[in-house]
């Protein structure tokens, strides 16, 4: 089985560090999936669902704004944050959407204000996205 070395770096920490099959990543042009030996690259992130495939088995990172590069031997991702689909609260993701949506309509006239809470809208989408598919999905062999 062929793989490719993936590193998932936040200001924070260093959350990822492996071996994978392939992952896939939400750019600012579309969904692109990276196997092994896969030419070099670097690429815009925008926040979304990541799905990395390790054994066989799925498991699904939320993923915010970042810069990824592909060097045919190791998939780096710097990012500025990112969290596992276990560790994503439904209710305060769903809480956050809920927030972001009344923030929208209060300032349609504020553009910069109404821009921020489109961001929010769609990262704390993307949250409840990624954690709804791990909820349908079950168990994830990544637990610590």
């Amino acid at each position: 089985m062929k793989e490719i070395r993936l590193k998932i770096v936040t200001p924070e920490k260093i959350l990822y560090e492996g071996m994978v099959e392939s992952v896939s990543f939400p750019t600012t042009e579309g969904e692109i999936t990276v196997l092994p030996h896969h030419i070099p690259i670097i690429s815009a992130v925008k926040a979304g669902e990541l799905k990395m495939k390790v054994s066989g088995k799925e498991e699904f990172f939320h993923v915010t704004k970042g810069v990824l590069e592909v060097d045919g031997n190791m998939i780096t991702l710097l990012t500025d944050s990112a969290e596992r689909s276990l560790e994503i609260d439904e209710k305060r993701a769903q809480e956050a959407h809920e927030r972001a949506k009344q923030i929208m309509s209060e300032k349609r006239t504020d553009v910069e204000s109404y821009a921020e809470a489109v961001a929010q809208l769609e990262r704390a989408l993307s949250r409840l996205k990624v954690v709804r598919k791990r909820r349908s999905g079950g168990r994830s062999p990544f637990n610590k």
